[in-house]
């Protein structure tokens, strides 16, 4: 079919446990951020026991969401990004450079290891742009959500100004308006570098040049870098939906470039 066969062996090893931990770190942000509300709503002289039992609640869920996210940043993202790169060269240089390389999870050419490295930095932009456009549909939808909710409660006399306050950290926090502009920033410059990438092997005449194999590995750098500074995980879920249409997309691309993409010859 026109769903290519993938086994990554570095997603269940990496990516799984990367994605646990930031569920878990989720977590505890909407369980701080509802219990900042909750301990407002507390009357502390008539519940003093209750009021300090949402405190300390409150005081764990903030500790373990900023412990999460320094441990997510320091080892979980870092090992999982850097097996992932080198899976990345592996492929390119079919040099082993993890353990048990990724088969079929790279549909490049063979040939020049410039040519398996461009092509996979366009593979790689063409999933990654069209993932983030999907997510992107819950986000946008939740950002208008939450910001028409926050302008209403700010306009509305009635509203408690500890309330406010409170709801507009949680809004401009780093899991919401954050996370939001960030994911746009991101597709906005994969969506770039996958014009510039496509034009260049459309365009290049000779993949031996210098000129070539240094624009490969500018581009490599400028998506490498890119995911680096938006530090935002791509849906699992989306990846495992799209893949049939994004695959043969893939293929199509492959087409007009004159390349031929890597199938499995069982599928």
């Amino acid at each position: 079919g026109n769903c290519l066969r993938r086994q990554d062996p570095i997603g269940p090893e990496f990516y799984v446990p990367l994605g646990a931990a930031e569920k878990i770190s989720d977590a505890a942000f909407y369980l701080a951020a509802a219990l900042s509300i909750i301990v407002l709503l507390v009357e502390k002289a008539s519940q003093p026991k209750l009021y300090g039992a949402v405190q300390a609640t409150f005081a764990v869920a903030v500790v373990g969401f900023f412990v999460s996210g320094i441990v997510i940043r320091t080892y979980f993202a870092t090992r999982a990004h850097s097996s992932r790169f080198a899976d990345f060269v592996s492929n390119a240089f079919s040099v082993p450079l993890v353990p048990s390389p990724s088969e079929g999870y790279y549909n490049t050419p063979a040939g020049d290891p410039f040519i398996r490295m461009g092509a996979s930095v366009l593979e790689n932009t063409l999933f990654t742009k069209s993932i983030l456009a999907r997510m992107l549909r819950f986000e946008r939808a939740r950002i208008c959500v939450y910001v028409l909710a926050w302008l209403w409660a700010a306009v509305y006399r009635a509203t408690d100004l500890e309330l406010l306050a409170v709801a507009a950290q949680v809004l401009f926090s780093e899991q919401l308006l954050s996370r939001w502009v960030r994911m746009e920033w991101l597709r906005a410059r994969v969506e770039r570098l996958y014009d510039d990438l496509f034009a260049l092997i459309q365009s290049s005449s000779d993949a031996r040049s210098k000129e070539f194999r240094a624009r490969v590995i500018e581009a490599l750098i400028r998506y490498e870098t890119s995911k680096a500074q938006a530090a935002l995980s791509l849906s699992s879920r989306l990846f495992n939906k799209l893949n049939p249409e994004l695959s043969a997309r893939w293929q199509s691309v492959c087409t007009q470039l004159g390349i031929a993409p890597a199938t499995d010859p069982a599928a």
